[in-house]
């Protein structure tokens, strides 16, 4: 008889015998035969075990100064997979000459997608950036989302004698760390 564990946030719990299984996946949004181990052995005292599936999907972060797809690209600002809470996961990856940032490997489905959470962790140094955590579901093999990174807002920097008071500084350099 089957032994059906229902998975959420990653784990599930079941009352289960010893002995030695064949193990199958249905989540939406992977590869069900990726899972991995594809038979386990039950055994007295360990109460504990880990699986691993994989997905195939293909999200394309291209992120330009006003985030259209034929907008000035923004070469590397930075990104990561995160969970709803913004918990980070896997390596940063960041945007090429073209502004993308590709994240292989993520679920889809077209009709119960999972839902897919990353966040910008960096831009350029011109280019603002919203570093909350987002998120999108991919109902085809590859999406892509279009990303806003607007140029910094130009600022003046003054600076003065510290001795006499309002005396412009003639020339100099400030950096901003």
């Amino acid at each position: 008889m089957a032994k059906v564990i229902t998975i959420t946030n990653g784990t599930g719990t079941s009352d289960i015998v010893n002995g030695s299984y064949n193990v199958t996946a249905t989540v939406n949004g992977y590869d069900n035969a990726s899972i991995l181990p594809t038979s386990v052995d039950i055994t007295e005292g360990t109460n504990t075990y880990a699986f691993t599936i994989g997905a195939t999907g293909t999200l394309t972060l291209h992120v330009t100064e006003d985030g259209t797809s034929s907008g000035t690209p923004i070469i590397g600002a930075t990104f990561v997979r995160t969970d709803a809470t913004g918990n980070e996961y896997g390596s940063t990856i960041t945007t090429n000459a073209n502004g993308d940032a590709v994240f292989d490997n993520v679920p889809y489905d077209a009709t119960n997608a999972p839902v897919i959470y990353y966040k910008q962790t960096a831009s350029d140094g011109d280019h603002e950036f919203d570093n909350t955590v987002q998120n999108t579901t991919l109902t085809t093999d590859t999406a892509t989302v279009e990303i806003q990174n607007a140029l910094g807002a130009q600022r003046t920097i003054n600076l003065t004698d510290a001795n006499y008071s309002g005396l412009p500084v003639e020339s100099g350099q400030l950096s901003l760390e």
